[in-house]
């Protein structure tokens, strides 16, 4: 596939038809990341489904390396850590989950140092965009509208590959706009544009990409959006000729919508999911907060939460029964440092004062399904909200390389997560950047 010097090769046990497996390790101009590097070890840790983990370990000479390994199998689910390791370099990169059998045999990974984002110029988005959708789905992202026209509305992300194309299909789609989007299950997402109506766009089955779904009156740019996972992806509140509403639509695998109901109307709302049941914050002047439950019709009322204005504000979730309610602009357009959490819910939520976001900005990207906060406006900064028992803080976690306000993302299994496009105060930007953390994920 490229003429480089890190070829991995794969091998099954488990089927009479030898099942070659391709890898290319990289950095971010598509070269050897070992060469020119103190470099000694390649280790490599696999796990296939269910089974044990296991890790091999290769040397590397001179930025050469070479390694053959046999999977067990090639049909089941599996995760794959890389670290290339000396006395002064390490540098770690996993691939998203993936089914081999499923592949097309081949696997480009990007590496960066920990605590570090490497910017890949070897592959780019179709068009630069900022305020987009761009949302996992299994080994590939959609990528959708952004705020920089563009003929390019729809596009997706190879995650295995590390490569972003179009669609084969030519969908003809105007301008759409500052776009989100948000899981309904692995094979539909939702998208909800400013510039258009909102459609389920189905990653897996060509024969229906685009289908157009009816949701409240109301539902839009003003609502707040959340997939919550199981369940589907809910719409939440909005506004009317500049009246806040309180319905809520839930869209259901297959396009199935159900009309649910605020305790009160909503409009710039920010939301989370817990579990199957979603957590709301905001929209209105008295900051008040509530939950919707799964099975009920009608959301319920946070006691004791009367938070003021905090436009613009994210809230970020356990992903089970607590939440961060962090920055945003007060009524004066003044940006908001302080937090609120809420804790125990949704049977027994509870509120008190949180820390301080001392590095509070507005626009910054926090991916579904995680605690991360990225970029913002003129911010190269990446931010983690953590629980540790009873405590929760808001920790520094890395730094981009350039700063990405309205950028999209996706977290992988692994903790790594890719970044792309945004605003860099210049400019709309059409570049990915690969992050990792302190350390990845054990398998």
């Amino acid at each position: 596939m490229l003429g480089l010097l890190c070829t991995t090769a794969f091998a099954c046990k488990e089927s009479s038809t030898r099942f070659v497996f391709d890898a290319r390790i990289v950095d971010g101009q598509n070269r050897n990341p070992a060469t020119g590097t103190d470099a000694t070890t390649l280790r490599i840790g696999i796990q296939e489904g269910e089974l044990p983990a296991a890790e091999y370990e290769y040397p590397i000479t001179d930025g050469d390396f070479d390694a053959f390994l046999e999977f067990t199998a090639f049909t089941r689910p599996t995760r794959i850590r890389v670290q290339i390791a000396g006395a002064t370099t390490e540098l770690l990169t996993a691939p998203p989950r993936f089914l081999p059998s499923a592949s097309e045999g081949i696997m480009r990974v990007v590496t960066s140092a920990p605590s570090s984002c490497e910017r890949v110029t070897f592959d780019l988005l179709e068009a630069p965009r900022a305020f987009f959708g761009m949302v996992a789905s299994g080994t590939f992202a959609l990528v959708v509208g952004g705020t920089d026209p563009s003929d390019e509305q729809l596009e997706f992300f190879d995650a295995l590959e590390w490569e972003s194309r179009l669609f084969m299909e030519d969908f003809a789609l105007s301008d759409l706009g500052e776009t989100r989007a948000a899981s309904i299950d692995e094979g539909e997402i939702l998208v909800l544009p400013t510039n258009a109506a909102p459609f389920i766009f189905n990653m897996i089955d060509a024969t229906r990409r685009i289908t157009p779904v009816v949701l409240h009156n109301g539902a839009g740019p003003r609502s707040a959006l959340v997939s919550v996972p199981g369940v589907g992806a809910m719409v939440i509140g909005g506004e009317v000729a500049g009246e806040a509403q309180s319905a809520v639509s839930l869209v259901e695998p297959d396009g199935e919508v159900t009309s649910l109901q605020l305790s009160e109307p909503r409009s710039g709302a920010a939301a989370t999911a817990l579990g199957t049941d979603v957590l709301v914050a905001g929209g209105n002047v008295e900051g008040t907060a509530e939950v919707l439950i799964e099975g009920a019709a009608i959301g319920q009322l946070v006691a004791g939460v009367m938070d003021g204005v905090r436009e613009s504000g994210l809230l970020v979730g356990d992903g089970e029964a607590r939440a961060l309610w962090i920055g945003g602009t007060d009524a004066a357009d003044a940006l908001r440092q302080d937090s609120v959490r809420l804790d125990g819910c949704p049977n027994s939520c509870v509120s008190a004062a949180g820390p301080q976001w001392t590095t509070a900005r507005l626009n910054a990207l926090q991916p579904a399904e995680s605690a991360l906060v990225i970029g913002g406006d003129g911010s190269q900064l990446v931010d983690e909200v953590r629980w540790d028992g009873s405590d929760v803080e808001i920790q520094p976690l890395l730094e981009l390389d350039v700063p990405r306000a309205g950028a999209g993302g996706i977290v992988l299994e692994s903790g790594a997560f890719i970044v792309a496009g945004g605003d860099d105060g210049v400019s709309i930007r059409e570049d990915f950047e690969f992050c990792v953390p302190a350390a990845l994920e054990p398998l």
